[in-house]
C-alpha cells in the first residue's frame, strides 16, 4: 500500500512541513529518515519498499551484528532506531550505527524512528558524519491514514468494502475517530468491534485487544 509522507522543508530548524507526497517519490534520494508515531506503519512500509527495490531490510537491533560483507554496497533499510536505543545511551547507539555504515558503504540508506525518540539536530549531526559524503538525508514524517487507506488496511484483513465503510462510519459516530488514522489502533479497533464490543477509550481498547487470540503481540507488522 502506498503511504504518504510529509517532507520537513528545513529539518534542522523545524519549520513548517511541505505538501504530502507518496513515499515512493523519494526512491532515488540517497539518504532518508522516516519518522512516525508508534503503530503508524513504518515497519510495514519499509519491508514493502525494500522488497520492491530489492534492497536489504534489517532492524536497527540487528544491523550492528550483520557482517559488512553480507550487505556491502546494497541499498539499506534500517528499521527501528528507537528500539535499538532501548536500555542504551543515545549517543552510543548513533555512533555505533555510523561506524558500521562506513564499513558497509551502502548505496542508499533509509532509517526509521519513532517521532518521540528522534533527537532532531543531535541525531542529524551524528548521522551526517557518514551522510555528508554524498548529501544530507531527507527527513520525512509518515502521514496519518486517509479514509481510502483505512478501507484498504481493513480490506487486507479480509473486510468487504461495505463492511469496512459501515465500521468506519460507526466508529466516527461513537467519537472514536482518533483510532482510525493509525494502522495499529485501527486494526485493534476492528478486531474488537467486529464482535459488537466498542471500547470507550484507548486503555480499554488495548485491554480488549490483548485478550484476542487473533491479534498477537500488538500486530508487529504494522508498527
Amino acid at each position: 500500500m502506498t503511504r504518504n509522507v510529509r517532507k520537513l522543508s528545513t529539518p534542522l530548524r523545524g519549520k513548517d512541513p511541505d505538501t504530502p507526497l507518496a513515499f515512493s517519490e523519494f526512491s532515488q534520494v540517497p539518504h532518508l529518515i522516516l519518522l512516525g508515531e508508534a503503530g503508524s506503519g513504518k515497519t510495514h512500509l519499509f519491508r514493502e519498499q525494500a522488497t520492491e527495490e530489492k534492497a536489504a531490510y534489517v532492524t536497527a537491533r540487528a544491523f550492528l551484528n550483520v557482517p559488512a560483507n553480507k550487505i556491502y554496497g546494497q541499498s539499506l533499510y534500517i528499521d527501528g532506531l528507537d528500539e535499538r536505543r532501548a536500555g542504551r545511551g543515545d549517543r552510543d547507539t548513533i555512533d555505533d550505527i555510523v561506524g558500521h555504515l562506513f564499513e558497509v558503504e551502502p548505496k542508499r540508506v533509509r532509517i526509521s524512528c519513532r517521532i518521540a525518540d528522534w533527537l532532531g539536530e543531535t541525531d542529524l549531526a551524528a548521522l551526517n558524519t557518514y551522510f555528508i559524503q554524498s548529501s544530507e538525508p531527507v527527513v520525512v514524517v509518515l502521514e496519518a491514514l486517509s479514509h481510502d487507506e483505512q478501507v484498504e488496511v481493513l480490506g487486507a484483513r479480509g473486510a468487504q468494502a461495505t463492511s469496512a465503510l459501515e465500521f468506519l462510519a460507526e466508529a466516527k459516530r461513537r467519537g472514536l475517530d482518533d483510532f482510525l488514522s493509525n494502522p495499529q489502533n485501527l486494526l485493534m479497533l476492528w478486531a474488537v468491534a467486529k464482535d459488537g464490543i466498542w471500547p470507550a477509550n484507548r486503555g480499554e481498547l488495548f485491554e480488549l485487544a490483548t485478550r484476542l487470540q487473533d491479534f498477537p503481540d500488538g500486530d508487529r507488522l504494522i508498527s
